[in-house]
């Protein structure tokens, strides 16, 4: 990769010398559109892990000291600071420290973004942690967090009426959906990796031909069929969201996504087409 050696040795300056590269790479490729930020993570192997470790700013920052023009696709990121404010607007909200799906439920952001963010569970732990210390020393939340057992970052919480029959084995913390019954799936999806599950069970009876799905946005490309009759297919690319809203809080493109496939619609001025599979499984249920 363009100025970086292995991953342990990833510095600011490696990865500002990888983009100046990667910029002149780019240039000399003669492409139409500006150097993207995928575009220099797929050539340089530099994940968004590096990137919010060194530049405070994301992708963002990195472009504007190299003097990279903004792709069209490229939009501001929430940086450290912005997922940190946003776990503590839900942990504040429920007085203790939010299951994942509470996350969710109860701010902008989404378990994918700040569990990759932060390394994970325990990685989430630690950074909250040390937000509140220099943020809100006295807050109770802080308490809480030190007295956590530190293989737990956010545990789903127990009632202090419950008591657990001796001997038995302690919850994995694994949540649930409300019951669905749908064809073998059991519970309603409450993360979006559930709604990438659900649409592949239903996608090909709603007409759709799926050609590829990645990381990067838009989630999904895929045709689907607008005349049956005379076999007429047309392109779409589709963006997965557990609630529609999300793609709004992602800050994604409307310009770069066709449709957005969710289990909740609570985005009514949305711009583009919605599926709403909550309101698919009761057709087909029905």
């Amino acid at each position: 990769m363009p100025g970086v050696g292995s991953m342990n040795e990833i510095t600011r300056e490696t990865i500002l010398q990888a983009a100046r590269e990667a910029y002149d790479k780019h240039k000399e490729s003669k492409s139409k559109e500006p150097l993207g930020r995928n575009d220099f993570m797929q050539s340089t192997g530099i994940s968004l892990h590096y990137i919010h470790k060194h530049f405070p700013g994301g992708w963002t920052e990195i472009r504007e000291l190299v003097g990279i023009e903004r792709h069209p696709l490229d939009y501001p990121e929430l940086s450290d600071e912005d997922l940190l404010r946003e776990f503590h607007s839900a942990a504040r909200k429920l007085g203790r420290i939010p299951t994942w799906y509470e996350l969710e439920a109860h701010s902008n952001a989404s378990k994918k973004t700040v569990s990759s963010r932060f390394t994970g569970k325990q990685g989430t732990l630690r950074r909250y942690c040390e937000w509140l210390e220099e943020n809100e020393p006295d807050s109770p939340l802080l308490e809480m967090l030190r007295t956590k057992s530190k293989h737990e970052i956010i545990p789903s919480p127990v009632s202090a009426s419950v008591r657990m029959p001796s001997g038995s084995r302690a919850s994995d913390g694994t949540e649930y959906g409300a019951p669905i019954n749908f064809r073998g799936l059991q519970h309603a999806p409450i993360n979006e990796q559930g709604v990438v599950y659900l649409f592949g069970m239903v996608s090909d009876e709603l007409g759709f031909m799926v050609e590829a799905v990645q990381g990067a946005f838009p989630d999904c490309e895929a045709k689907r069929c607008i005349d049956e009759k005379r076999q007429r297919w047309q392109r779409v690319r589709i963006e997965f969201e557990y609630r529609s809203k999300h793609f709004s809080d992602h800050r994604h493109d409307p310009d770069g996504c066709d449709l957005i496939v969710c289990w909740e619609h609570n985005w009514p001025e949305c711009p583009i087409e919605v599926l709403e599979l909550r309101t698919v499984i009761d057709q087909l249920n029905g």
